[in-house]
């Protein structure tokens, strides 16, 4: 049985790549770079933080959805250096 965390994880999932698409590519293609991609999504995330964020929770929510995102990125990038030498 897949419970509705499971439905959320694999709706997140498949949405989040086309936003990143959305946002890199118009983005590349009129000439911009990683700095103007990284403003952007500081737009968004300023935009869906006053949309879901209750006044005084910012720093607090912000923290928490960093530390998630920084461990997430070191997963993938740990996931993807080759292993060195042999045990």
């Amino acid at each position: 049985m897949i419970s509705e965390h499971d439905d959320m994880s694999e709706l997140h999932n498949r949405i989040a790549g086309e936003i990143v698409r959305l946002i890199v590519k118009p983005t590349f293609d009129a000439g911009g770079g990683p700095a103007d991609v990284m403003e952007l999504c500081e737009s968004v995330l300023v935009g869906v933080a006053l949309a879901c964020i209750r006044l005084g929770g910012d720093n607090t929510v912000l923290d928490v959805m960093f530390d998630r995102a920084k461990g997430r990125l070191a997963e993938i990038r740990l996931a993807e250096l080759p292993v060195a030498g042999e045990s």
